[in-house]
């Protein structure tokens, strides 16, 4: 006959998944110190620079779910041209609504990536302006960071 503990397990196992648990880390690193549960806080990551386009060939820094990352480029679109999403615009440009762009023929077009603030930023059309990536609520690390499209 099988010990009682080994039923319980066997009976958790049967039963579906098990969740375990990790205690807290422990780190020898003092220049980020650990949180209140003595876990290390993670350094915020940029994967990759849309200004400076810093991805290997191939690829385009993009923007992906809120966040600059490094994708592949399966359809190289320019300025204007019709998209359906990440990795159907070349490098320097992203997929946008074209709701927020002039003359866009499709759902949404390739807008290119600039600078904000920098007055020579060149965009599709005279009506578009490079507008920030992600607003007035943008992090510092992302607030030089825009697109061309329509103002507000």
């Amino acid at each position: 006959m099988a010990k009682p503990r080994l039923l319980v397990v066997l009976a958790l196992l049967a039963a579906g998944c098990v969740q375990f648990e990790m205690g807290p880390m422990t780190t020898t690193d003092t220049a980020d110190p650990p949180d209140s549960t003595g876990e290390k806080e993670p350094e915020p990551e940029v994967a990759c620079d849309p200004l400076a386009q810093d991805c290997p060939d191939i690829q385009a820094c993009s923007l992906v779910d809120g966040d600059f990352n490094c994708i592949e480029v399966v359809v190289p679109g320019g300025a204007g041209d019709a998209c359906q999403g990440v990795g159907e615009c070349s490098a320097g440009f992203v997929c946008v609504s074209a709701t927020a762009l002039d003359g866009c023929d499709g759902a949404s077009c390739c807008s290119s990536l600039c600078e904000v603030g920098d007055g020579s930023a060149q965009c599709g059309s005279a009506a578009e302006t490079c507008m920030p990536v992600y607003g007035a609520d943008a992090p510092p690390m992302w607030a030089d960071y825009g697109v061309c499209r329509l103002p507000n």
